[in-house]
């Protein structure tokens, strides 16, 4: 008899409750009135409320006392938390601007100094600058520091990026195509998701997904699978993602059908190494830039520095990419509770590239790689 675990996978009332607290005990302290939100990624993390952003504004409002109050479309209206208040309009466009209408909610309920998060458009904040109003990153600040519930669906999802990656390896084979070997795997994961986890949180993208690019094509570090055709030889970046409860994780790993050149062995050892050691520079207390340093300085000193195309990584969680970012200009200090990609990659035109990637935990230890799929040389040949 098989025995078929079921997890349930979501964040609980307490923690949005506890979150809430957190927020107000902010806005007191900075004297504003209410936050307002439009990013889905916040509105989530501050309300609970998961939704997939169309062209319809949405918004979160948080008052300094009392509970959220959700600003949204009519068609959103059934999937509001108990604990949220809200306001809804028919549909969009409509007669009025929405953004209009989130204001006027607002005026109405005297919460007229408001702080707006930092990645707001210009034509939103246009419109609320009649307001008193504030640009403020507390949210994006709060949601760096992950909780331990938080890091459990993280670890969850890795463990799906983990079995996406594996799935892939066992698809790959000359003459698939790159689409059918991403296709089959998305749809393994998902199956086993489906079978798993009590309930499904909707994330922008869906549950699973990746990027599966081969010989030329993996030079180019975000190509999309496409109907080329894998060939015997050729080096191959299995790339994907899984979301749980809200929440993402991401593994890569570079492969090879068949034995690889010593070309394209020296190209993996590179990255292998850079990646190595950029996840042993990890630590709480180091800046982002100091660690993306040491990281691709690796892949400078051994002559590759023309194949670099990006930095180390970036930080991962309701958002596949997010602060901070692993990254020369971003000097945050590294904190317990952090989760990270760490990623970097050698892209050789017209020939290969060559990158991993694993989602990472910042702990008072050090590093705390979250992906576990084998990465040596070896278990990666097909």
């Amino acid at each position: 008899m098989m025995i078929i675990l079921v997890w349930c996978m979501k964040l609980k009332d307490d923690f949005f409750q506890k979150k809430l607290y957190q927020i107000q005990e902010y806005l007191h302290a900075e004297e504003l009135d209410v936050l307002l939100l439009f990013n889905p990624a916040n509105i989530a993390y501050a309300t609970g409320f998961f939704h997939l952003q169309t062209e319809r504004p949405l918004a979160g409002a948080i008052p300094s006392e009392g509970s959220p109050l959700l600003l949204i479309p009519l068609l959103e209206i059934d999937r509001v938390p108990d604990y949220a208040e809200v306001e809804f309009y028919f549909d969009y466009p409509g007669k009025v601007s929405r953004i209009e209408w989130v204001k006027s909610q607002l005026e109405r309920r005297s919460l007229t100094t408001v702080g707006v998060e930092n990645s707001i458009s210009l034509s939103s904040y246009e419109v609320l600058s009649d307001l008193d109003v504030y640009r403020t990153s507390v949210i994006s600040d709060m949601r760096q520091i992950k909780e331990a519930e938080e890091i459990a669906l993280i670890s969850k999802a890795a463990e799906y990026a983990d079995y996406a990656v594996e799935r892939a390896v066992y698809h790959t084979k000359e003459g698939i195509t790159e689409f059918e070997i991403n296709e089959r795997t998305r749809m393994d994961v998902s199956e086993r998701m489906l079978e798993e986890l009590e309930e499904i949180v909707p994330v922008q993208g869906g549950l699973s997904g990746g990027l599966v690019c081969s010989g030329e094509n993996g030079a180019l570090p975000h190509a999309l699978p496409s109907s080329k055709k894998i060939k015997k030889g050729e080096s191959i970046i299995l790339s994907f993602g899984a979301a749980v409860g809200g929440y993402h994780a991401e593994s890569e790993r570079t492969a090879f059908v068949g034995s690889p050149s010593e070309k394209q062995k020296d190209a993996f050892e590179v990255m292998a190494e850079a990646q190595r050691t950029g996840g042993e520079a990890v630590k709480e207390g180091e800046k982002c830039c100091d660690v993306n340093e040491v990281c691709l300085n690796v892949i400078r000193e051994k002559g590759y520095e023309k194949y670099l195309r990006h930095r180390m990584g970036h930080g991962i969680g309701l958002q596949g990419h997010e602060p901070p970012w692993i990254e020369e200009g971003d000097e945050t200090v590294l904190k317990s509770g952090m989760t990270l990609s760490n990623e970097p990659g050698v892209y050789m035109p017209g020939f290969g590239g060559f990158r991993h990637s694993d989602t990472v935990l910042v702990t008072k230890e050090g590093g705390k790689s979250l992906t576990k799929y084998p990465k040596d040389l070896n278990s990666l040949i097909i």
